[in-house]
């Protein structure tokens, strides 16, 4: 039986961290970079955290030394991840995230992955305290690539091994963002736009989804159907 893939992004997506991630990014760049302006104006919105962190590392006094301080800002940005999330007032999982999640895990014609711009580590810290890391089989991560083009294109090499004869539109890819709208439709999947408020609405409109939703409850009808 061909099976249908649903993959999703986390931020803005199943989760809103209320701040922690911010906060943890900016304590961390702000301090290892010594630096307390190089966020200003920056918009995180659809990037990987390794674009982040070279964007960062770019715009500051270490620019020759991009790797080694990328790693650094990695290991200390996830630890400053652990400690906001615990005292993150205003964390939230969106509306029947988890009705949704639980019913198509348990659905064999459907497979559940996440395809987000978090690090590995910091995307099982986050889903971990919403209690959703335990839904998903498999991801690719932010750490693969500055691109979010180049994750979708490794999400669609894992799927194509297990799935022969894969047809592009069974792949779902579920996010807030305009990039998430442009990874999906870089490996020509169906590509579902999240009314989150974290990008205009007719921002996400240009990039022409295939569905735009305001709700998880809406999704049943789309992964049913289409």
């Amino acid at each position: 039986m061909l099976k249908k893939y649903l993959l999703f992004d986390i931020d803005g997506t199943l989760i809103n961290t209320g701040g922690a991630g911010l906060k943890a990014m900016r304590s961390t760049v702000e301090s290892i970079l010594e630096n307390k302006d190089i966020l200003t104006d920056y918009s995180f919105a659809g990037k990987t955290d390794a674009q982040i962190m070279h964007d960062m590392v770019r715009k500051s006094k270490f620019n020759d030394k991009l790797e080694e301080m990328s790693e650094l800002l990695e290991q200390t940005y996830i630890e400053n991840l652990k400690t906001n999330l615990k005292h993150s007032d205003n964390f939230r999982i969106y509306s029947t995230v988890n009705d949704l999640l639980d019913h198509y895990q348990k659905n064999e014609g459907y497979e559940l992955a996440l395809l987000t711009g978090n690090f590995q580590p910091g995307a099982k810290l986050k889903l971990e305290h919403a209690g959703l890391w335990k839904y998903f089989k498999w991801g690719v991560f932010g750490n693969l690539s500055e691109d979010r083009v180049h994750l979708a294109k490794d999400a669609l090499k894992t799927i194509a091994k297990k799935e022969e004869g894969l047809n592009t539109k069974n792949i779902f890819i579920i996010g807030d963002t305009t990039n998430d709208i442009r990874c999906g439709k870089a490996i020509d999947a169906t590509t579902i736009a999240f009314t989150a408020g974290f990008e205009p609405e007719e921002k996400l409109r240009t990039q022409n989804p295939d569905f735009m939703v305001s709700d998880f409850s809406q999704l049943y009808d789309i992964f049913n159907n289409n």
